[in-house]
């Protein structure tokens, strides 16, 4: 049977840890899931940050995915007025869009007439999620990181206006931070070793068990 892995101590969770953000160092975390504040934020951010990648993740394929086609059918390469890297952010920044829309319904008609200790205990698991923290985290970093990048190129920096003709600047940065937001999640998933249950139950216990330490030391 293999190691159990455990988050709080595994040195690529310290490694990521140390510069990459997550909701449970912004929100506090109860020690038990019926005490958990800000459930109904908690979980809405973690909804619509998730809708917002997998969209973007759907919305990258169609350009992606086309010329591939157009390839393998053997059908001559459609003449486009835009770039790729334009019609890549342009169709991702639809993607996220959409994707948040569908997650916010879905959210609600899931939620819907729900106890508040079922919100509760939603956040209380979100946030005890190590391995779901990091991802959110690495998310978020390179989501910042493509919105800066598409602000600046569509700004002052024109280094990279020739790439953008056509491409509404409202729409590049959104597909930039999209598009960063996929990478973050790629990147997550390269970089960090699936925890097994027996890890995950340790892990839980761990933390549970370190809240209840601290509440009884303060």
């Amino acid at each position: 049977m293999a190691e159990p892995v455990d988050f709080q101590t595994h040195p690529k969770r310290e490694r990521l840890s140390a510069w990459c953000p997550d909701m449970a160092m912004i929100f506090p975390h109860a020690i038990y899931a019926e005490d958990q504040p800000y459930a109904r934020t908690i979980l809405t951010i973690h909804c619509l940050h998730r809708g917002f990648t997998s969209g973007a993740i759907l919305g990258m394929l169609p350009p992606l995915a086309r010329p591939i086609f157009n390839t393998i059918l053997g059908h001559p390469a459609p003449v486009y007025h835009t770039s790729f890297v334009s019609r890549l952010l342009s169709s991702t920044a639809v993607g996220s869009v959409g994707g948040i829309i569908l997650l916010a319904f879905g959210m609600t008609a899931r939620m819907w007439k729900r106890q508040e200790i079922e919100w509760k205990d939603r956040s209380w698991r979100i946030l005890a999620n190590k391995t779901q923290n990091a991802e959110d985290g690495n998310s978020f970093i390179f989501m910042m990181a493509g919105t800066l990048t598409c602000a600046f190129a569509s700004g002052r920096g024109r280094f990279l206006a020739k790439e953008f003709t056509g491409l509404p600047r409202s729409r590049m940065i959104v597909g930039g931070a999209a598009l960063g937001s996929v990478m973050g999640t790629i990147y997550h998933l390269l970089t960090t070793t699936p925890p097994t249950e027996e890890g995950v139950k340790e892990t839980v216990t761990a933390g549970v068990e370190g809240l209840k330490s601290s509440s009884s030391t303060t």
